[in-house]
């Protein structure tokens, strides 16, 4: 693929372009007339500067420069290599962010000691952005020597720290509790075990909501049941944030976890994030 370039001379004498270039032994590749003062030319990318150096000098205009061929690929490449930095960047960050805690959840039937397993986790380095730690011994260790506590476990997925916990039966019974909504949406999946469900999937729900009764009704009697459910509701999740693309992207992930059907829009600010995000509650369940 050889390398040219095409470009169009006015001027009044302009048809008499492509025999100064031939005289001054820069070979034409290719010459049409536009009109009666204007000449499109093609020479080969070599041949560029001292063509351009020519005509300027014998007061030709040089407008409407087009590269061809390799040299207008390697053009190419030059304009996207910022393009390919920032993907390279941001991949990067990703995959950085994949590795460090970004967010803790507490699940199980002992959900309720969130504020003291948020302590014991501080308290063994376990932090925002600090990575998962390898041994969880100590972390275990101390989580059990919480009152009624039987069990404890971790799951670290996508920079989420899931941590499950799970009480003796009377505690569980202390702690009869309703299941709420973990945001204003739809409902993506609704799991009840035990518990009178108060929506189904596909039902829209807000920030609170009652969404599984901690009560069951047999024979017509309603009785006090100890919740075990999980639901996940979809929502439209949207932010503006004064950053880069690669920093807000970032962020939105910190803010909302992964986003589905995720969008993109500059501002004058600096980016608009947006998309479907996923929020999950549960008792009793993982």
């Amino acid at each position: 693929m050889r390398a040219s370039v095409e470009f169009t001379v006015e001027s009044l004498s302009a048809y008499r372009a492509p025999d100064k270039l031939v005289r001054a032994g820069i070979p034409v590749l290719y010459a049409k007339s536009l009109s009666k003062t204007s000449v499109r030319l093609k020479v080969a990318a070599k041949d560029r500067k001292k063509a351009f150096a020519i005509l300027r000098q014998s007061c030709y205009n040089v407008e409407n420069i087009r590269y061809r061929g390799l040299y207008a690929l390697g053009a190419a490449c030059r304009r996207a290599a910022g393009l390919i930095l920032g993907a390279a960047v941001f991949c990067g960050a990703a995959l950085f962010l994949e590795s460090r805690v970004l967010r803790v959840e507490i699940a199980g039937s002992g959900a309720y000691y969130a504020r003291e397993i948020a302590q014991i986790l501080k308290e063994e380095g376990v932090t925002t952005f600090s990575a998962f730690p390898a041994d969880t011994g100590a972390l275990t260790a101390k989580i059990l020597e919480l009152d009624r506590v039987e069990f404890c476990s971790f799951r670290f997925r996508g920079g989420v720290l899931t941590v499950d916990v799970e009480v003796g039966d009377s505690a569980q019974a202390q702690k009869s509790m309703p299941l709420l909504s973990p945001a204003t949406g739809t409902v993506e999946e609704l799991v009840v075990v035990r518990g009178t469900p108060l929506c189904k999937e596909g039902d829209r729900v807000r920030l609170g909501d009652v969404v599984v009764g901690n009560f069951s009704e047999i024979g017509g009697e309603r009785r006090e049941a100890v919740v075990m459910a999980r639901i996940t509701v979809r929502y439209a999740a949207e932010r503006e944030y004064a950053a880069s693309e690669e920093e807000a992207l970032a962020q939105a992930y910190l803010d909302f976890g992964p986003l589905e059907d995720l969008r993109i829009t500059k501002t004058e600010k600096g980016c608009r994030i947006g998309g479907t995000a996923f929020s999950t509650a549960a008792l009793g369940l993982t």
